[in-house]
């Protein structure tokens, strides 16, 4: 049987699997610095190697190179495209807080540790060499289309938003690999993905000398901000239907940071916070927008002396829209029945706490995405010691390469 000789191929290639991606976490990919390069060679050589030839690299900047490569069927069926980054968060102030080498993986008690192993050069791995089994059973109805893409921790810019824009990538249906747990792996196969909506409250009072701050009637922009501040930690709410999928709702990250004042000797005359929002499936900016300025109001009316500004930031930031599939598109269940096959059970549907590059390909080419399904935890990464099961690293591989065989033979 087909399926049968997919899992056979995979089990004899479990130590290729995990040394590539091992080599994959020792090669660094920071964005920034944002140099993809030599990431960019390595799987190229790989793909060369296990047969896969004919790859494109195609971008807007050298620095961040995009790999597609194109398993092609009989020409008859759907395209199925499958993504991942190649691109890391830095090390960055966590590096002496890592308990091995960051650029080296190392393997203890069935965990891979290195940067990236989980965000998401194991799902990198995993996706090359579904396609190499894919490639060794007979021809698919439909393609396969393999996105390894640049510059997803640096915006996306050079990234999805190119290869979705300027490039006119097409496809059927998609899958993000991203890590889907928080605190276990495999925890749900996400129909959506929170959205995003990052501004600043800027805070204005009198700056004047600060010896006669308190004879000129002056505002201490400072004080008015950490006021503001506070009560919006204890008292915004947001008015938004709720999700059966996300039933933590939004997430309302204050004070992301601060900045405020001149220095001793200076009242200060203005200040600064950031906020960043997930938002749901089904919000939009503008029910965001009136709930903020409503709740702007009130406290000015409460407090004449305030003088506050909401201001956005610069697009994208000022809104990644959340994005949802229905779970009828056919490789949610491909995905789930792969799943039940490999881990003996069906990880649940759910809404992905964290923004992938789904909106790029849904909402900006018209793909239907999955936006994160894979081995490891979004909670391990960004931070000191991320790691990836070893073995979900070659789960993984079984269930693309299953889940991309039902939907791609038919």
């Amino acid at each position: 049987m087909t399926v049968e000789k997919i899992l056979g191929l995979i089990d004899s290639w479990k130590q290729e699997i995990v040394d590539f991606t091992a080599e994959l976490v020792a090669t660094p990919s920071e964005t920034p610095t944002g140099d993809e390069q030599k990431i960019t060679q390595v799987l190229v050589n790989k793909l060369n190697q296990l047969g896969l030839t004919g790859a494109e690299i195609t971008s807007s900047r050298p620095e961040h190179p995009n790999i597609l490569y194109r398993l092609t069927g009989n020409g008859h069926g759907r395209t199925l495209l499958y993504v991942a980054h190649t691109d890391t968060k830095p090390v960055g102030d966590a590096r002496d807080q890592w308990s091995t080498d960051p650029f080296r993986a190392t393997i203890k008690d069935g965990k891979m540790y290195g940067l990236g192993a989980a965000d998401m050069k194991a799902a990198v791995a995993a996706f090359v060499y579904a396609t190499r089994a894919l490639k060794q059973v007979e021809p698919l109805t439909g393609d396969l289309l393999l996105a390894l893409v640049a510059n997803e921790e640096g915006g996306s810019r050079y990234g999805a938003h190119y290869l979705c824009t300027q490039y006119g990538l097409k496809a059927d249906m998609a899958v993000i690999g991203e890590p889907p747990g928080v605190t276990k792996e495999w925890e749900h196969i996400h129909l959506g993905c929170r959205g995003v909506s990052c501004f600043r409250i800027k805070v204005y009072g009198t700056q004047i000398h600060s010896s006669v701050s308190d004879q000129l009637g002056s505002v201490n922009a400072s004080v008015k901000l950490a006021q503001l501040l506070t009560r919006m930690h204890r008292e915004l709410r947001l008015d938004y239907e709720p999700h059966p999928l996300c039933p933590r709702g939004v997430t309302i990250n204050l004070g992301v940071f601060v900045k405020a004042g001149v220095g001793f000797g200076v009242n200060p005359g203005y200040a600064e916070f950031g906020t960043d929002i997930r938002t749901v499936p089904g919000m939009k900016k503008e029910d965001l927008v009136r709930d903020l300025e409503a709740f702007l109001d009130v406290c000015r009316q409460d407090d004449p002396t305030l003088d506050v500004k909401l201001e956005f930031a610069p697009p994208p930031l000022d809104w990644i829209a959340p994005t949802e599939v229905n779970e009828t598109l056919p490789i949610a269940e491909a995905l789930a029945q792969a799943s039940e096959k490999i881990l003996g059970f069906r990880p649940p549907f759910g809404v992905y706490p964290a923004g992938t590059d789904s909106p790029h390909f849904q909402l900006g080419a018209g793909i239907p995405t999955i936006p994160a399904y894979g081995a490891g935890l979004i909670s391990v990464c960004h931070g000191a010691n991320e790691w990836v099961g070893v073995e979900s690293i070659v789960q993984a591989c079984k269930i693309y390469a299953l889940a991309a065989y039902d939907v791609l033979r038919k």
